[in-house]
């Protein structure tokens, strides 16, 4: 398997990411392209040939097509396929180096001086399944959420966002989970199991043996969020997802993910979105 090798600073450079969607029967245009052009498949499989080379693309995985080669679908989706898509570009240098043994020495060519940055060399594998894909799937859905934005610094959130996501698959392939990575895998298993009825994080603890506080500060240190912020993110994305596929109330949908007060759901959903459930729900259907 090929890795993708750089140096930086300076950082890559994000370009444009959305999501789409193709439906079943439907495969991916052939074209040489001058970016990198990243694929996360979050749903179904997408069947990608690079030059010579052939990758069924399925839930989970990601695939970067490197600048300058030749790719195109060489099956049609068997299923309807919901992947985001992120344009970048390397500022400098890139190599495209086989499989290799790799560890933090490897990652940190150069360390900061007075006068000089940290240098960092990062080995992206082109193509992997993620290993914490609930934190991957939340960066890519914040980054590609503030295309909706016009606020001046939305390029910039962007950007660090991406830089983010890089660095999750850069660790992966470098890291053994530590306990509180563990721990929180656990919680953000058990959340997105029973997030339709009315959990505690009393509850969470009496079912992974652990002390409340111990469970948040190991999810707060992982993924950024507390249990319940968390299960509001989880909820909110199922809701959202309904919203926009079904003709379901509103109130319906939020006794779907665990919330019984239609009201207290849509404050929520404003707090959390910046639009109302109904402004958002009309926004997806007009686009």
């Amino acid at each position: 398997m090929e890795y993708i090798a750089f140096s930086f600073p300076p950082f890559p450079v994000f370009i444009k990411g959305a999501e789409s969607v193709f439906t079943k029967g439907q495969k991916h245009f052939r074209r040489t392209f001058s970016v990198f052009d990243l694929l996360y498949v979050k749903k179904g499989c997408l069947y990608m040939t690079e030059e010579t080379n052939e990758f069924a693309v399925k839930e989970g995985e990601y695939l970067i097509l490197i600048p300058e080669r030749e790719h195109y679908g060489h099956r049609p989706c068997t299923e309807d396929t919901q992947l985001v898509w992120l344009h970048f570009a390397i500022e400098g240098e890139y190599d495209i180096v086989q499989k290799q043994s790799l560890s933090w020495q490897n990652v940190i060519e150069r360390e900061a001086t007075y006068v000089e940055p940290v240098q960092y060399r990062f080995w992206i594998r082109q193509y992997a399944k993620v290993k914490q894909r609930e934190r991957i799937e939340q960066l890519l859905q914040q980054l590609v959420e503030l295309n909706e934005e016009r606020d001046p610094d939305r390029s910039l959130k962007q950007l660090l966002y991406f830089v983010e996501f890089l660095w999750q698959l850069q660790k992966q392939e470098l890291h053994i989970p530590s306990a509180s990575e563990k721990v929180c895998a656990e919680a953000v298993a058990y959340i997105e199991r029973h997030y339709a009825e009315p959990i505690t994080i009393q509850q969470l603890a009496q079912s992974l043996r652990f002390h409340p506080d111990y469970i948040t500060r190991c999810m707060q240190k992982t993924i950024g969020m507390s249990f319940v912020q968390y299960l509001n993110y989880y909820r909110l994305s199922k809701a959202k997802k309904w919203m926009a596929e079904t003709n379901e109330t509103i109130e319906a949908i939020a006794k779907r993910v665990g919330i019984e007060d239609g009201a207290y759901f849509s404050r929520l959903f404003k707090k959390m979105e910046g639009v109302t459930p109904t402004e958002y729900r009309r926004t997806v259907h007009r686009a």
